[in-house]
């Protein structure tokens, strides 16, 4: 039998209260990353009563397929989440000289990822916006 990954983690623009997620704009693979694994985590821009319109690309993913929904708004950054914010170019140019030796890496990790509290995440976005 094939391998199935036990979680996928995924970001989305919305969920509802109901536990449906929708996916809109550039969606990737996150569908089927999250119809693939045993389990799913969704963080989202926000939760909604009702998803409203739609553009033609939307997907939603229904409630059964996801196992955990956390609101976190800036979730996609540096990335953009469409309709919410834009991508942040500057930190993808800095990026390129972080990723390309470990030493440098590491040590981003830790002052970035490791390091921080739950409320760093947002000063964190603040600053590199």
């Amino acid at each position: 039998p094939a391998l199935r990954p036990d979680v996928a983690v995924i970001h989305a623009l919305r969920a509802d209260r109901a536990g449906n997620v929708l996916l809109e704009g550039i969606v990737g693979a996150q569908k089927e990353a999250v119809l693939a694994a045993r389990r799913s985590i969704v963080t989202v821009e926000e939760i909604v009563d009702d998803f409203g319109p739609r553009s033609p690309n939307a997907v939603i993913l229904p409630a059964w397929t996801v196992t955990a929904i956390a609101l976190v708004p800036g979730g996609a950054y540096p990335s953009y989440a469409h309709g919410y914010y834009k991508r942040a170019n500057a930190f993808y140019k800095a990026w390129d000289a972080i990723a390309r030796d470990r030493d440098t890496f590491r040590a981003w990790m830790r002052k970035n990822v490791l390091e921080k509290g739950p409320d760093d995440f947002r000063q964190y976005a603040a600053r590199a916006a």
